[in-house]
């Protein structure tokens, strides 16, 4: 096998590729491949599971500071890099040590089983009100925009307090465009503007007319050491959590749609009750995870990742989606099987960056399903699956729109 270095990457992603053909590619070189990035940004990228989950496990010789990355420091990484914003921000997912515990234990606060519970009742009404607006439909209707998208961008306004109907839409609309494939360049600075605005008019009134929901939490609670959330972490939380807790868990009902319907054999082990509806949210993350990647993490030193080393400074990307279908964590990865026990899969990350908001999704997920089979046990695709179009993105395994008929 060649030797593998960051000065002589091997393979240019392209957002447009299709993930699982990608990952199979990289593969063919190791466990960790030296890639160019969309952008022209070099960086390596785990291509097995078992090399994600050794990134993404409580490593002391991996962060996931971007201060630890060389080629930013020295200013060789563009400034138009889309993703720039992203693993600079000062939140959860970009800290390490005891400022990520600081952060992960006031955050915490807000996600405890007592209150995941509670919202349990509302998470059923809401996807039972978005599915009663869709039984006139008989015509081929997207699921993905008219249920996949709202139900779970519904349930996190109402678990951040934010009640009113035009904050709601100033919202959906940014996060449709900053996660919109197509946007422009210019379309997505301004709607990321739009989203700090609304955020920080969000918690000004939120400061004002305290609540019991999420934001209301976080400005409040102290952690045993008495310390609050600044006013940037705060901003900078809100935005990972909305990101985070929207985006994945629409593409992950969508993907578990389709797997279901391709997979008639499993959706019948629900129906009949033979298998908790539960049991699909790891099924389906582990076949079609809705992340392809998670950016970035950064060497503190030379380090060796499953028989390669990479050296000090250098990022590495971890890969999900394809990650799981390089195989290691059951036999024949290809097949969705509800049956299974996925151990060992990174669909909700890994370690102490584990996705804090997981019990949440794992309900949004499950019952979603659940309520939208139930009402509609005729649904059917109205495409053939190589008709459905995937999402161009770096970040997002997903589809642009889900064309189903319903009865």
């Amino acid at each position: 096998m060649r030797e593998l270095s960051l000065d002589n990457p091997v393979h240019t992603c392209d957002p447009a590729s299709d993930t699982f053909v990608e990952a199979t590619v990289l593969r063919e070189f190791g466990h960790v491949v030296p890639v160019v990035l969309f952008g022209g940004v070099p960086t390596w990228i785990t291509a097995s599971a078992e090399a994600s989950r050794l990134i993404m496990d409580l490593n002391p010789d991996i962060s996931r500071d971007s201060a630890n990355w060389a080629a930013l420091r020295r200013g060789e990484v563009p400034d138009t890099w889309p993703m720039l914003s992203l693993v600079t921000g000062r939140n959860l997912a970009n800290t390490d040590g005891a400022d990520h515990m600081r952060l992960r234990r006031l955050v915490t606060h807000a996600f405890t089983n007592k209150r995941i519970a509670a919202v349990v009742p509302r998470l059923n009404e809401i996807a039972d009100e978005l599915l009663d607006t869709l039984a006139d439909h008989h015509d081929p209707i997207d699921l993905k925009a008219s249920y996949a998208y709202p139900l779970p961008m519904r349930m996190l306004c109402e678990f951040f307090g934010i009640t009113d109907e035009d904050e709601r839409g100033e919202l959906t609309r940014v996060y449709g465009i900053l996660f919109d494939a197509g946007a422009a360049d210019e379309e997505r600075t301004r709607a990321g503007t739009d989203l700090e605005d609304a955020l920080t008019r969000h918690i000004a009134d939120k400061r004002a007319h305290p609540d019991d929901r999420l934001t209301s939490t976080l400005i409040r609670v102290r952690d045993e050491d008495g310390d609050r959330l600044t006013e940037r972490e705060l901003t900078d939380t809100l935005q990972v959590i909305f990101a985070a807790g929207n985006e994945t868990t629409v593409n992950a009902i969508a993907n578990d749609v389709v797997g279901l319907l391709t997979h008639p054999d499993q959706l019948a082990l629900l129906r009949d009750g033979t298998h908790p509806w539960s049991a699909t949210v790891d099924a389906g993350l582990h076949w079609n995870a809705p992340l392809k990647c998670v950016y970035m993490r950064y060497a503190l030193r030379d380090t060796d990742v499953c028989g390669t080393v990479v050296r000090a400074g250098e990022p590495i990307a971890t890969m999900i989606a394809g990650a799981h279908r390089n195989g290691g964590i059951v036999d024949e990865p290809e097949r969705f099987d509800i049956t299974r026990t996925y151990r060992g899969h990174v669909g909700f990350g890994a370690g102490p960056h584990f996705c804090v908001g997981a019990p949440l999704a794992r309900q949004e997920i499950a019952i979603g399903l659940e309520r939208l089979f139930t009402r509609f046990p005729a649904l059917r695709l109205a495409v053939t699956p190589d008709r459905l179009t995937k999402i161009v993105s770096p970040a997002i395994n997903g589809l642009v729109d889900l064309p189903v008929v319903l009865t």
